[in-house]
């Protein structure tokens, strides 16, 4: 019944079939099951996974990784708090580039990639429902970000400006808000919405389903009925949107298979199969449901 210890048999022999896996938040839905897919094919390829969390700070991020290294790891899964494209990386994290050590970005498009990485097309998820919006007769815009600025919220953002241009969206200030992705953030970013717009938007655009739930309670608190006063929409497509009480039309990312890409590509890398950074940009799905319908006249 003995199990050897994988740390100790890692710093014993200088080799590990551990893998690191960093997120912001491991109780995040989203992250979750991205951490499921990168668990059951790491166990799959006889892998081990040490998880932790990042919170939105670079420096917890780079002592994981100094961590991880020392355990003789060869490669890791990370979402590290870029707030650009094309971001400035910290010496430590240049120094990865030049390395043999492994890295694969999940829900980081960076441009061009540095790194291998693993993303949904959320550009293309704010495309959708800005089109869908617009053709139910919506104008009133609103749109809650996430907190803090990282690049998937930074990029959103500046697709769904792109979208107020093309489909004649009003572009006031005031439809713009951002909050934590509870339901506590998109309640209170919901309340600021409304005190801050004596006209009302016909619409709100939630960074996250957990936000948008927070959003349709403060609706219900304040007598506005969705979708017939005001429609919702949000990202990720995580299960509990379908069983709001009025269930969220939401664009669905594969969260599963962007972990199961991201094992798979880190795979490939560790065994000297990838020539330079691979970039996966995963499709994703407007699901339509009860929370989205026309403008009211």
């Amino acid at each position: 019944n003995f199990v050897p210890n994988q740390l100790a048999r890692a710093l014993a022999t200088g080799r590990s079939n551990l893998i690191g896996v960093i997120v912001p938040n491991s109780s995040d839905l989203y992250y979750a099951e991205v951490i499921r897919a990168i668990e059951d094919s790491a166990s799959a390829a006889q892998f081990h996974v040490m998880l932790c969390n990042g919170s939105y700070r670079m420096e917890t991020y780079t002592a994981r990784v100094r961590d991880m290294r020392r355990l003789h790891m060869k490669g890791i899964i990370a979402a590290p708090p870029f707030t650009a494209s094309r971001p400035r990386l910290p010496q430590f994290w240049k120094d990865l580039v030049r390395s043999d050590f492994e890295v694969v970005l999940v829900n980081r498009q960076l441009d061009p990639p540095i790194f291998h990485q693993v993303a949904a097309d959320y550009i293309a998820g704010v495309g959708m429902v800005a089109a869908a919006l617009a053709e139910r007769g919506h104008r009133r815009v609103a749109y809650i970000s996430g907190t803090p600025e990282v690049l998937p919220f930074r990029q959103r953002i500046e697709a769904f400006r792109r979208s107020i241009e093309a489909y004649g969206f009003d572009g006031d200030d005031t439809l713009f808000e951002r909050g934590e992705l509870t339901c506590a953030g998109g309640y209170e970013a919901c309340r600021r919405l409304w005190k801050a717009n004596r006209r009302k938007p016909t619409a709100v655009v939630a960074s996250n389903d957990t936000s948008a739930v927070g959003v349709l309670r403060y609706l219900d608190e304040v007598g506005v009925s969705v979708p017939r006063d005001v429609s919702i929409a949000s990202f990720d497509g995580t299960p509990f949107a379908d069983f709001v009480h009025r269930s969220l039309t939401t664009v669905v990312t594969p969260m599963y298979e962007i972990g199961r890409q991201a094992f798979q590509t880190l795979l490939e890398a560790m065994q000297g199969g990838l020539a330079g950074p691979r970039s996966l940009i995963l499709p994703v799905e407007l699901r339509l449901r009860e929370s989205i319908g026309p403008a009211p006249r």
